[in-house]
């Protein structure tokens, strides 16, 4: 490591990331919702699946028809679950899209199936989505944990999937994944996705035990690479099923670490972003790229990412490669997901930051409310 040496708000660069410096700084407990997801995903996989239990079912007790296209809305940490379950399921047979924002495509109609997620209930672009969709003769399925759209689910009799209440959206992603994971089963787009489920919960355990506060820095690959960006601007990439990851890590630097993040994916930032690196050296200097590798990754992007590692690297970008574990592509992608959680947790605590206040954000829906 290097030397002791402070940052802007005066913590050093070698303060302990145990458990004493999680109690002084953790006011907000996000460590035990970190601690979690695999909790999230099999809790909320199978209560998903209960609340759906005869949703899809046509009125002569046959198969339900297919939907002929599957849009998803939501903003933030409710719409990230939806990024991320949809890249597991590259092979999904109607177009499926995530909306971020106040309307949907032209192309929803009654033959769409459209997810409403808002874990507060109360989030005004999902709830004028939801709107559009019942004036186009859609059923959305609507996931809150209450708030406004669960009261109109209930006025509407709408399918409704409740999450647990308490706590910020993005320490809920596994609660707010799993309903779209259980939706797809439940109206037939999907086989059964149990033993995924499993499967993740079994790695994000063991991830668990890999990189909570009591695991020293030599051996925890999470306060490593926290240590490595701290006072460091971040990029991260991703390819493929990595890409919404990516976008994932970039939000919870951001929430987490109240510091910039960005993102963005391959092959497309090839043919753009890889020249933003070539005019300004400092910039370059003081950026660290974390690419996030899957094993089952087509053999194009893979080379792509190496030479653009390479390249980077070059042009003086600091560089960290993060490779998936689990055999399925769920649990794959939910192992990248814990390791970035856990790696903007630590570097909250090295900014010397509580993890869960997002102050500026609640100062801002303030004034867009007008108060």
């Amino acid at each position: 490591m290097g030397p002791d040496v402070p940052d802007a708000s005066g913590v050093a660069a070698e303060t302990d990331l145990g458990p004493d410096r999680v109690a002084e700084l953790d006011a907000g407990g996000m460590l035990g919702a970190i601690d979690g997801l695999s909790r999230q995903l099999t809790a909320g996989y199978s209560v998903a699946l209960a609340d759906l239990a005869g949703v899809f079912v046509a009125a002569n007790d046959g198969p339900p028809a297919a939907p002929t296209g599957v849009v998803v809305c939501g903003m933030g940490g409710s719409a990230i679950g939806a990024d991320l379950v949809l890249a597991t399921m590259p092979d999904l047979a109607v177009p499926a899209a995530v909306v971020r924002g106040y309307h949907l495509p032209a192309w929803v109609g009654p033959g769409t199936l459209v997810v409403a997620a808002s874990f507060s209930g109360d989030t005004e672009e999902t709830l004028a989505c939801t709107r559009e969709a019942l004036g186009r003769g859609c059923v959305p399925v609507c996931v809150a944990s209450g708030g406004r759209l669960a009261a109109l689910a209930e006025e509407l009799e709408l399918p409704l999937v409740r999450v647990p209440a308490g706590g910020q959206p993005r320490a809920a992603v596994g609660y707010l994944a799993t309903p779209l994971l259980a939706t797809l089963v439940a109206c037939g787009l999907s086989g059964d996705r149990q033993t995924d489920v499993d499967e993740a919960a079994a790695v994000l355990r063991a991830g668990v035990a890999a990189c909570g506060p009591g695991v020293p820095d030599a051996s925890n690959p999470a306060k490593a690479l926290a240590r490595r960006l701290h006072r460091r601007q971040v990029v991260v990439y991703g390819a493929g099923l990595t890409a919404p990851v990516a976008r994932r890590w970039k939000g919870q630097i951001n929430e987490n670490a109240k510091a910039p993040a960005f993102w963005n994916e391959l092959p497309e930032l090839d043919h753009n972003e890889l020249m933003g690196w070539t005019s300004l050296p400092h910039a370059a200097a003081g950026t660290i790229a974390v690419f996030l590798d899957d094993v089952a990754e087509d053999e194009r992007l893979r080379r792509r990412a190496d030479l653009t590692a390479a390249e980077l690297e070059a042009r003086g970008v600091g560089v960290e490669r993060v490779s998936a574990s689990g055999r399925s592509a769920f649990a794959r992608l939910f192992s990248l997901v814990q390791l970035g959680d856990y790696a903007s947790y630590y570097l909250a605590l090295l900014y010397g930051v509580d993890p869960t206040p997002v102050a500026a954000i609640q100062a801002f829906k303030a004034k867009l409310a007008g108060d």
